[in-house]
Order: structure tokens, then sequence, then C-alpha cells
């Protein structure tokens, strides 16, 4: 486990870390873009739980596709960041709606196919 102290909080799943460290993209955490109220809202959680404070890391292996951060498990004083971060998640999040023209559960191939066509 590494571990380095955060001086930087990106957004609500990058992090910097001091002395050299590469940034960190929490693993299985898809924060909303920071231009959304949702998106400013998990940074801020994010700061609440890192900025200033030692934090433990575990990469995973993959570099993210921005070819600057590594993605792994994060830890602040016990506590699994990537985890919390999922959690304060799923209770904000709306379900997924389905927009016209992209196939969702009522309009796969194979339901339109079962259905009559029109003359």
């Amino acid at each position: 486990m590494r571990e380095g102290i955060c001086t930087e909080v990106l957004n609500g799943d990058t992090i910097v870390l001091d002395g050299g460290h590469p940034k960190l993209r929490y693993s299985n955490v898809w924060a909303p873009v920071l231009d959304t109220p949702l998106g400013r809202a998990i940074m801020e959680r994010n700061k609440e739980l890192v900025l200033g404070k030692a934090v433990q890391y575990v990469p995973n292996g993959h570099i993210h596709w921005d070819n600057e951060s590594i993605v792994a498990e994060v830890y602040v004083d016990g506590l699994w960041l990537n985890q919390e971060l999922r959690f304060w998640l799923t209770g904000r999040v709306e379900a997924p709606q389905w927009i016209e023209g992209i196939p969702g559960p009522e309009n796969t191939p194979e339901r339109q196919a079962a259905q009559p066509q029109s003359p």
C-alpha cells in the first residue's frame, strides 16, 4: 500500500497527492461531470473526505484513459473511499431513462421483430 497527502481534489473521482505521486482515479466510481449540480456535490463530498489528509492507495494495474492518472482503491483513516462514494451516489442518481431511438427494454431488436408490422 502506498501513501501520500491529498493536496487537490479535481472532481468526484480524481485526486492529487503530494510528493510526486500520480493522480489517483478511484476504481469503479463514475462521478457526474463538474458542470452539473451532482458533479459539484460529489466533488465537495470528496473534498470533505480527503483534502489535506493522509491517503493510502493500492493501484489496480490500470492507467486511466487520460494517461495521467492511475486507477486505484483509495483509503483514508480506514475508510474505503471507492465504496463510500459509490454509496453516496446511489441515493442521489436517478434511474436511467430511455431516450426515444435508443434501445430500451421495450425497444430491443427482438421485441421489434416480434411486433406485428403495419401494412
